[in-house]
């Protein structure tokens, strides 16, 4: 195994399938890094169309692979990963861009830190217009890189969107090889998901992909499915995949810089339950928040929770893979205020769990939706009780002034 301090030299992993007509502007932004890879691997998943005549015309600048069965994207890297030799890692898409700074920006942290195994940026999407011309959305607000448990907040969120926005060290994929090919959804999540629970990443404030928003199907062979489908697809498919991990995961895993050899306090047990809780409400496992907010608030039964425990709850209902099936039952809404009750600072915990619920009665107002803004305010008296309800409508009417 190499040292981290060897000379970084960067394989290109680009799984195809079908995608021949946006495959060679992918591979033209990839050649055309101001830092050039070492590689550029194309796994060609069983493709019937143009693919082959797309990659012959690049010669010798990339290595070019056929697998005769369609097996998904992550049997592909799996092929793609035996042949790399790089000892960094760049999984390139094969219908977006990157732009021509992208591998030398995330590259960097990993050239000044041995300790950093991978780096992560921001995405920029953009539509091409009947004129053939690329049209870019607004760039989101950079987030800040390390203010939030990394592995924490990716399994509340992944919001590294798009496995080209990350570059790991090559043994990020030997610890966790061969891929699960079974899952054929949200891969770069699963990826992402493993990668983070056993190495340390480190963000950067640019823009390092930019993504292709088109109408073309996705998925593999066997399960290909519309453009238009994929939020459900993706929502089914996170919340498989937490709730296979969660089970596994030990408490100390939920927490930053807590190490499994130190035993947790009752205050830290209380926590690291709170931030499973509100994974698992995120993921639509409400079974699993409930079981685990009744768990956290009985560790430390004698404290009130404080300011951050009430900073983690205030993220239960943010996920707009959560939020629906919350929304539509009462039943879940009555649980989860039952056990926040259990709390010292009761009425605290229900105004934190229930916050969010403003928000997204005012998504509702701006679409003239009234059924939906009556279930959220329903939801809103059930979980924070009458004063709690109208402080946080009190709120939110203030910040809007």
């Amino acid at each position: 195994m190499p040292s981290r301090r060897s000379p970084l030299t960067v394989s290109v992993i680009l799984p195809t399938f079908n995608r021949a007509e946006f495959l060679g502007e992918a591979l033209d932004s990839v050649l055309g890094q101001t830092h050039p890879p070492l590689e550029i691997i194309v796994v060609d998943d069983g493709s019937a169309d143009g693919t082959a005549s797309v990659c012959a015309a690049y010669g010798p600048a990339l290595r070019y692979i056929r697998v005769g069965e369609n097996g998904g994207k992550t049997a592909a890297l799996n092929v793609g990963l035996q042949l790399a030799a790089g000892n960094v890692i760049w999984v390139m898409d094969d219908d977006d861009i990157a732009p021509p700074h992208a591998l030398k920006s995330l590259l960097a942290p990993l050239q000044g830190d041995p300790s950093i195994d991978f780096t992560f940026g921001s995405l920029q999407k953009f539509t091409v217009n009947g004129d053939g011309e690329r049209v870019f959305a607004a760039v989101a607000e950079p987030r800040p890189a390390g203010a939030r448990h990394l592995f924490a907040h990716l399994m509340e969120d992944c919001f590294i969107t798009g496995q080209p926005c990350a570059l790991f060290r090559r043994h990020c994929f030997d610890d966790i090889m061969p891929l699960d090919t079974s899952i054929t959804a949200s891969v770069d999540y699963n990826v992402l998901l493993q990668v983070a629970r056993r190495g340390h990443g480190a963000g950067i404030d640019k823009v390092v992909l930019w993504q292709r928003q088109h109408a073309g199907a996705r998925g593999p062979e066997a399960a290909r499915y519309a453009s238009h489908e994929r939020v459900q697809r993706w929502k089914k498919a996170d919340s498989r995949l937490l709730a296979e991990l969660l089970p596994d995961l030990k408490l100390h895993e939920f927490l930053e810089n807590v190490s499994a050899a130190q035993p947790l306090t009752p205050i830290q047990t209380r926590r690291a339950l709170l931030q499973k809780a509100v994974i698992a409400g995120r993921k639509d496992l409400w079974d699993v928040a409930r079981e685990s907010l009744v768990a956290a608030l009985n560790a430390a039964a004698w404290a009130p929770c404080g300011p951050l425990d009430l900073e983690i709850l205030s993220r239960f209902l943010g996920s707009r893979y959560g939020i629906d099936m919350f929304l539509g039952s009462a039943k879940i809404q009555t649980e989860i205020a039952t056990a926040s009750r259990r709390a010292r600072n009761g009425l605290a915990v229900q105004m934190a769990i229930a916050s969010m619920l403003t928000f997204w009665a005012g998504q509702g107002l701006r679409r003239l939706d009234t059924a939906y803004v009556a279930k959220c305010m329903g939801a809103l008296y059930r979980v924070a009780g009458l004063r709690g309800a109208f402080g946080l409508a009190f709120s939110a009417w203030n910040r809007r002034l």
